[in-house]
């Protein structure tokens, strides 16, 4: 086996350096000792070069095969390109040990991966059927819940589709296989990935893009995603169908050179032609001949039975890149099993059929990636066993590395001390590229993996507050969603190439509805601002969503994100009604951004940017008046003599009580809510009001106005909730 570390975010990675640091012991299991922090590693990151602990992932037998359990850090020697590195890093996961107590297992700091990699473009039927049965009994196989699946097809129409990727929801690949040639689930990589093709596809028409051999590769994969005709020309031959196939393959191995650890690829194929990768057996000889035309149909035959070039060529590049990125291959075979046939068949068809039989393809692919190859003729539901047995005992190990944005390839090497183990460990690992460097397709990696994954790594966002408010606006139901980026780390998040992507994610984790704009972010903007307000209005059906807002940097690549719930009702409200808070506050270096011709925050709300900025769910700790944005829907006259009461709740408690108004509550703190602002814009009255609290303590709260008037049946309420940090 190999196993990759290949890191891409450098202040991220010191992070992750002292966070894994101080569980770890060096000669004992993580978890039990905390050790302090390296001195050479408590420096202060640099853009380009940085000292970060690279994790690998090691499997070590011994002399029966049977995984090793009883090493310690201490045991292991690491060498990086050929220099001895001392292990700054330990940890054990063996399942047995984790099953006794799993109470008290530590979470490994590099999970297993797996990617279900269906080719269905030189499958049959039948074919499919195995390989679901198989992937099926493999997501029953005592998967751990930190596993992360990765599910991906590839076809002639379609090319490659990347459905999930590296997900922890088990139960959402299982029920998009199980739907395999029933009836069309959508996975949420999926779905990003087909919007990205068709935004990416509209700028192209436009600029100038340099026609490298990965460029083509991801416009002509676009096209073939997006539905797009193709040249008739192209994608008609046998040959042609598998060098594209192994294009996509040798691009999506590339991609994978940024993710750490070990990538089990489970490939269900039928293999390429045996005769087109290695030629048929015996050859063919030119012998006598009389006529040009006999000459002619030697040379033919003689052509016929060499290997094609390119695409062995194409297929020798392929197993290069997968080992550079320590993907392991599992191949299973799942064509039709030709021993099944008679063998004294008269019509001589079985020499034929072997030669093209795709299993010595597959077995390259497998024999040279460290991974095993499943024959057609056993059960790919028992190797989905053994797989989930094989990489289930591993060790964890980290060392330093002086790390350089310039690409290149490091050698490693994992010894182990003692004498009668076998040690399978990374080839090597690649230092990380400046994001303007990537192409295309592995943006579109970048994208998914930073909006789509649990724990993205190692392009880890910074986590910002995100609200999201369900509106009336132009007679529809809409859903209000900003975000509040603000503070230092947020400074290459924000530049003259920002994209701002908006997620909803219905009840059933589905992705329901993609928004992007584009943003330009000058220096000056930044330096005269300490914070930015990305926002998002746009009509939603009625049901519970999650929304997921991600700002991407596209010189730098960095990003951050945020999520919120929120429901939008079944029925529009009938006048007169409120629609949710707007929690404001005091701010004059704050910038709102959203896409051209939308509505701003402060336009919807009806307040003034350059004095108030929205709350995205967190108030200052030095906060003492709360100041709140209200829309009230009514008709004209309706906002006379109103009544606003306002009610602070912390833990279930009335924390405070205010009234406007005659009158008053002598067993509350008679605050008064001042109202600074009022006007009306057709059916809507925009109110500005400011509620004082006095000082709040740390911990969550909800402030509920209670709204009443003469020609009111009932009060009124609308409700915000904030924390305080």
């Amino acid at each position: 086996m190999n196993i990759k570390r290949s890191l891409s975010s450098v202040l991220f990675l010191l992070v992750l350096a002292v966070c894994l640091l101080i569980p770890a012991s060096l000669g004992a299991p993580a978890a039990q000792q905390t050790p302090p922090v390296p001195k050479e590693l408590q420096v202060k990151p640099k853009h380009e070069v940085t000292v970060a602990v690279k994790l690998v992932q090691v499997y070590v037998t011994d002399k029966s095969g049977q995984p090793a359990s009883d090493l310690t850090a201490e045991d292991f020697e690491i060498y990086d390109n050929n220099k001895p590195v001392p292990v700054l890093h330990f940890e054990k996961h063996f399942s047995d040990e984790l099953a006794a107590a799993p109470e008290v297992a530590p979470r490994p700091s590099l999970n297993r991966k797996f990617f279900l990699f269906f080719d269905l473009a030189f499958t049959d039927a039948r074919g499919l059927m195995r390989a679901k049965n198989a992937a099926l009994k493999f997501m029953e196989k005592s998967l751990l819940p930190t596993d992360e699946i990765s599910l991906v097809t590839y076809t002639a129409l379609r090319g490659l589709t990347l459905h999930e990727y590296m997900t922890r929801d088990h139960a959402r690949v299982r029920n998009i296989i199980e739907n395999f040639g029933l009836k069309s689930v959508t996975g949420r990589a999926e779905s990003l990935s087909s919007f990205f093709y068709s935004d990416t596809l509209m700028s192209l028409q436009n600029d100038q893009v340099e026609g490298t051999p990965d460029e083509s590769f991801f416009t002509e994969q676009a096209r073939l995603q997006t539905g797009q005709m193709l040249d008739t020309t192209r994608r008609q031959g046998y040959v042609d169908q598998a060098r594209f196939y192994l294009e996509a393959m040798n691009n999506l191995a590339k991609v994978l050179r940024t993710v750490p650890g070990y990538k089990n690829i489970i490939l269900f194929s039928a293999g390429l032609a045996k005769q087109l990768l290695f030629g048929r057996t015996g050859g063919a000889v030119v012998g006598d001949w009389s006529t040009p035309e006999q000459l002619a149909a030697q040379l033919a035959e003689y052509d016929a039975a060499q290997a094609d070039s390119g695409l062995r060529s194409d297929f020798t590049r392929l197993l290069k890149e997968l080992k550079n990125s320590n993907c392991a291959v599992f191949a299973v075979d799942i064509s039709r099993v030709h021993k099944e046939m008679n063998v004294e068949d008269s019509g001589g068809a079985m020499p034929a059929a072997r030669e093209f039989d795709g299993a010595d393809s597959l077995k390259q692919l497998a024999s040279e990636t460290g991974g095993k190859f499943y024959a057609n003729t056993i059960n790919p539901e028992n190797a989905m066993e053994e797989i989930v047995n094989t990489t289930k005992n591993f060790y964890i190990l980290g060392f330093k590395v002086d790390e350089s944005w310039d690409g290149k390839y490091h050698k490693v090497k994992v010894k182990v001390k003692k004498k009668g183990y076998n040690v399978y460990s990374q080839a090597g690992y690649f230092n990380p590229r400046p994001f303007k460097e990537y192409n295309n397709f592995e943006k579109l990696l970048h994208l998914i993996e930073i909006a789509l994954t649990e724990d993205p790594w190692p392009y880890v966002p910074v986590e910002i507050p995100v609200a999201s408010l369900n509106l009336v606006e132009r007679g529809w139901q809409m859903a209000l969603t900003f975000a509040r980026a603000d503070g230092s780390d947020l400074t290459e998040v924000f530049g003259p190439k920002t994209e701002a992507y908006l997620l909803l994610f219905n009840e059933r984790g589905e992705l329901a509805l993609i928004k992007k704009f584009r943003a330009v972010v000058p220096e000056k903007e930044k330096k005269e601002n300490d914070a930015f307000l990305p926002s998002f209005l746009l009509p939603v059906k009625p049901g519970k969503y999650e929304c997921v807002l991600v700002m991407r940097n596209m010189d730098t690549g960095r990003a951050a994100r945020g999520k919120a719930a929120i429901e939008i009702p079944g029925q529009l409200p009938v006048m007169p009604y409120l629609d949710p808070l707007l929690l404001l506050r005091l701010d004059d270096r704050a910038k709102e951004i959203n896409a051209a011709g939308e509505p701003t925050l402060a336009s919807i709300y009806g307040y003034n940017p350059g004095t108030y900025s929205a709350v995205a769910g967190e108030v200052p700790p030095e906060t003492r008046r709360l100041y709140t944005a209200m829309r009230l829907a009514c008709p004209a006259g309706w906002e006379e003599k109103l009544e606003i009461k306002a009610v602070l709740a912390r833990g279930g408690g009335v924390v405070e009580r205010a009234e406007t108004g005659a009158g008053g509550s002598e067993e509350s703190r008679k605050l008064r809510v001042a109202v600074l602002d009022k006007k009306r814009e057709g059916q809507l009255v925009k109110m500005l009001l400011e509620l004082e609290t006095g000082e709040l303590e740390a911990g969550d709260y909800e402030v509920k106005l209670e709204v009443s008037g003469p020609n009111f049946a009932q009060p009124l309420i609308a409700t915000a909730i904030f924390s305080v940090k």
